[in-house]
């Protein structure tokens, strides 16, 4: 919030990647700004180490490891069981859209949220009804962060940003590359593992529902 506060940038969560030491990689979309300066003035907070991505003019992938992750409230917002769908900050002031799974107690994820960070205001609370259980996305984006490695989240999420995946593509494989500050088959290599993972984790889990689909006409039909 401060680095919105203080740049005029705005500021929207991209992802964010649990590291096996308990600290955390966050990856957030800037624009609006130079975003060589959003990275200057992240850099000054001794708690953070920031870097970019993926930049233009005006735009770019900030990815911040965070280290204390208890004065971060995206951090803490998803340990206590929400999914933060959108969460964006502009002007010093965060908003965030979170989702709570039918497993969990809503009132207990907001309590806690909120004994940690008691300035945050709840302005609006909706129940939802759900054609597919939400904690199954939810099992998917922990399965990815689990299987990809850091250079591999940072490659897809570079060439997404970027417009590799676009058509026509606004971005080349070098040119991403070259924002990562890695040669093109050091990126290439690292994208198409994520790739690879990524599909493998979707197609595994269709073929896991569909196969629960049958086992549970068959119990039915029986």
């Amino acid at each position: 919030m401060a680095v919105s506060q203080r740049t005029g940038c705005r500021a929207s969560l991209q992802q964010i990647l649990p590291r096996s030491d308990g600290t955390y990689t966050v990856f957030y979309r800037v624009s609006d700004v130079d975003p060589g300066r959003v990275l200057d003035v992240a850099n000054e907070d001794d708690r953070l180490e920031a870097r970019l991505i993926g930049a233009s003019e005006k735009e770019g992938i900030l990815e911040v490891d965070v280290s204390n992750v208890e004065e971060f409230f995206v951090v803490t917002l998803t340990d206590a069981g929400a999914i933060p769908k959108h969460m964006w900050s502009a002007n010093g002031v965060a908003h965030i859209v979170a989702d709570i799974p039918p497993n969990r107690s809503a009132s207990d994820v907001i309590d806690r949220f909120s004994s940690d960070h008691p300035a945050v205001e709840i302005v609006a609370r909706r129940q939802k009804e759900y054609t597919t259980p939400l904690f199954s996305h939810r099992e998917l984006q922990m399965a990815m962060n689990k299987t990809l490695t850091t250079r591999q989240h940072e490659a897809l999420l570079a060439a997404y940003a970027g417009g590799y995946f676009d058509w026509p593509r606004k971005k080349s494989g070098e040119e991403v590359a070259a924002e990562l500050g890695v040669s093109s088959p050091t990126f290439f290599q690292h994208l198409r593992r994520a790739e690879q993972k990524v599909l493998s984790l979707l197609f595994t889990e269709q073929r896991t529902g569909a196969n629960r689909a049958e086992t549970n006409e068959d119990a039915i039909s029986g």
